[in-house]
This record gives structure tokens, C-alpha cells and sequence, in this order.
């Protein structure tokens, strides 16, 4: 394995010439984050809406270019900016699929005139050969599920003259397309210098859906480092990338905090939902 390639490493740099220097087909999650073309930030200001797709598609083509056939993408993104943003990014992934997330939260405070934003867009893109690990995704069910804990389907059902009788899964829900977790806001032990942070757990689920202990997961965007705590509490292998040498300081501090002793042991979701659900059950 090349030197730039060595897992749980935050390389210096670009995203584009480092992911050009990565082999093909070697990994298996790309959980990327990149800048909005928001303004808000000198590293998130592009000249045009154009220049910014072009920027888009030259990432993207090297994101698909390293996935493995059953690997898969996430790009992050507002959902005005991520409209177009799948228009050129669909064409790198031949023959898979893409589906749409909602992040929805509660918690922002919205200032101004206009429509107060309560959600953000997750682009998933995956190869043909593509499975989601729907077990590890599970969350738990909601107390108006769990009061019905079986029942017949009705007639009207498409398996309603099956006979078939629906039963709790013993590992939680299954995941939907809009995930309510809160954003960031200041104040929270979690928040970091990073002023675009993803929560923990949004990025652990999503992680865990598209990804097994042991895979290797790359963030060519790492800023705050929130895919890398997510590999680590997981067990996932990761490689990562950022430009700004003062994320970089604080990534290293974050994840030399979250690694130790018993970190990555691999225990995922499903068992901290399995444990959930048998607590609600008794």
C-alpha cells in the first residue's frame, strides 16, 4: 500500500490530486461532505454556480473511480444545491442507483424573512453491486408500534390473503429516508471549531447502513473528523483528506480521544437497538 494510503491517516492536501494518487476499486464507503457553494466561508465560495459542478463532476469521477464494485457514495448538500449536483454525478456511477436522505431537525434557529430551514439532503450513490446492511441501520420502534406488537394484514394489503402476520423485528425499525437527528448548535459538548460539523450520530448510522466492520471507509472533505470518530467507534478502517492545517489539528485531537482501548471493537447497531428493544419489551 502506498504511503498516502496508509489507513487512519489524515493526508494534507486537495481532495482531487489525492484521490487521483488512490488505486481503483479499494474502497468500500465514501462518506464525503464537501463545501455548499454557500458563501459562508472562503472554502465554500466558487465563482459561479457552473464552476461549481464542474468542481463537483472532477471529485465525483475520482470518488467512483476508487469505490469498489459494491461500494457506495454520500454527498452531503442542501437540497436546492443537490438537485443539481446529481445531475452530474449519476453519470460516474453506471448501472447503480441512487437514493435521496432527508436530515431533518428541530433545533436550528432560523433569523430573517424567509423559509427557517429544518432539514439538509444526503445524495446516496451506489454501484450495482451495492447492499444496504439494513440490520445495522435499525432504530428502535416508536410506543404506538410496540403497544401492536403483531397483527394480521388487512384485506386491502397486498398480503392481506397471504394471511400474513406482521412481527416486531427483534433489531428495532427499519430505517426510513428522513432521519430526524438535532443539528449542531453551540454550546454542545460535541461541537467542535468546525462551523459546517455533522453530528456523530448521523454519520455513525449513515456509516453503518452502507458499510461493514473492517471496510474501508475515505472522506475526502474530513473537517472536523466526524466520519473518522464514526470508523473508530465501529470498526471501521479509514482514510481521510483535508486542506485546512488547523482542522487538521483538531481532527487529530478528536480522534486521538475517541481511539483507545476497545474503541473499534465492532459492535454496531444492531445490537445497541437489540438492547433497546428488549428493554422496551419487558
Amino acid at each position: 500500500m502506498r504511503s498516502d494510503e496508509r489507513t487512519g491517516t489524515v493526508h494534507a492536501g486537495d481532495a482531487i490530486p489525492w484521490l487521483r494518487r488512490l488505486r481503483p476499486q479499494t474502497v468500500d464507503l465514501i462518506f464525503a461532505d464537501p463545501p455548499y457553494n454557500a458563501g459562508r466561508e472562503a472554502w465554500d465560495t466558487f465563482e459561479s454556480g457552473a464552476a461549481y459542478l464542474e468542481w463537483t463532476a472532477r471529485w465525483v469521477r475520482e470518488a467512483a473511480r476508487v469505490l469498489k464494485p459494491t461500494g457506495s457514495l454520500y454527498v452531503c448538500g442542501f437540497s436546492e444545491v443537490l438537485a443539481d449536483v446529481k445531475g452530474v454525478a449519476q453519470p460516474h456511477f453506471p448501472g447503480g442507483s441512487c437514493r435521496w436522505l432527508i436530515w431533518y431537525y428541530r433545533n436550528k434557529a432560523n433569523l430573517g424573512r424567509d423559509w427557517g430551514r429544518a432539514h439538509e439532503s444526503v445524495l446516496h450513490l451506489r454501484m450495482p453491486g451495492f447492499r444496504l446492511n439494513v440490520d445495522e441501520a435499525r432504530v428502535p420502534y416508536n410506543a404506538h408500534t410496540l403497544r401492536y406488537p403483531s397483527h394480521p394484514q388487512a384485506k386491502s394489503s397486498r398480503y392481506g390473503d397471504q394471511r400474513y402476520v406482521w412481527q416486531p423485528n427483534p433489531l428495532g425499525a427499519k430505517p426510513r429516508d428522513v432521519l430526524e437527528i438535532p443539528t449542531l448548535t453551540n454550546g454542545m459538548r460535541e461541537k467542535t471549531v468546525h462551523p459546517t460539523q455533522k453530528p456523530l450520530e448521523l454519520v455513525r448510522r449513515l456509516v453503518a447502513a452502507a458499510s461493514r466492520p473492517g471496510d474501508l471507509v475515505l472522506d475526502p472533505f474530513a473537517g472536523s473528523g466526524t466520519t473518522l470518530v464514526a470508523c473508530e467507534l465501529t470498526g471501521r478502517r479509514w482514510l481521510a483528506c483535508e486542506l485546512d492545517p488547523g482542522y487538521r489539528a483538531a481532527i487529530a485531537e478528536r480522534v486521538q480521544t475517541t481511539a483507545g482501548p476497545g474503541a473499534a471493537s465492532g459492535v454496531g447497531r444492531a445490537e445497541t437497538v437489540r438492547r433497546a428493544q428488549r428493554r422496551k419489551l419487558r
